[in-house]
């Protein structure tokens, strides 16, 4: 059987895995295991810590179009953040919240989140952290390359982009809410979704459909 590059690309590219600890959820999402299943040629599903992530390809421009085929309560764009990948173009990423299994706080939680997103720079908050993710990846990919299995896969540069604005998105909303008193202790167990289409997105790589 022959593996799937996409697979291979961002299991090579994750840090090694590491239970959970209590150290913020910023660290649930940046140690945790990255590992990648193929639905169709344009799906991907990806674990990250305490979110789980929903990527589905599409073609169109991510301002203007609405007829990609958004997933589940992210047909409403107001958890929006745009970034322009290096080949793909300009890129949307749309977030669903928490769904904190916690009545207590489940409705609290997201007005934190839809209050941040509706009177922040979400780009401009999440822009500290976007470098830092991005030079990680590329040195990890450049050990790889150095003990000679590099990743040759034409779209590692587009993929490098959304997993640096992916993350910092989530670094930026961690410190949000932990600032409200929600830090990685009160979020355990909450899961959540986002999605990300851009103008010329190939999740198929290259040859593949768009």
């Amino acid at each position: 059987m022959t593996p799937d590059l996409l697979d291979e690309l961002l299991d090579r590219s994750a840090p090694a895995t590491r239970a959970a600890d209590p150290a913020g959820l910023r660290s649930m999402i940046h140690d945790a295991s990255r590992r990648a299943r193929p639905r169709r040629r344009r799906s991907i599903g990806i674990a990250a810590g305490a979110l789980t992530v929903l990527l589905l390809g599409g073609a169109g421009v991510a301002t203007a179009s609405g007829d990609w085929p958004w997933s589940a309560g992210l047909e409403n764009p107001d958890r929006s953040y745009i970034y322009t990948a290096p080949t793909w173009g300009q890129c949307e990423i749309r977030f669903s919240g928490y769904d904190t299994h916690n009545l207590l706080i489940q409705a609290d939680v997201n007005r934190v989140i839809d209050e941040w997103f509706e009177n922040t720079d979400v780009e401009a908050a999440a822009a500290p952290y976007v470098g830092r993710h991005l030079a990680q990846l590329k040195a990890d990919q450049a050990a790889q390359a150095a003990a000679g299995d590099e990743i040759t896969d034409p779209r590692l540069a587009d993929l490098n982009a959304w997993t640096a604005h992916e993350q910092a998105l989530g670094d930026a909303l961690y410190e949000e809410l932990t600032a409200h008193g929600y830090d990685s202790a009160a979020l355990a167990g909450s899961d959540a979704h986002s999605q990300v289409h851009c103008e010329d997105e190939d999740w198929g790589g290259e040859g593949g459909d768009r």
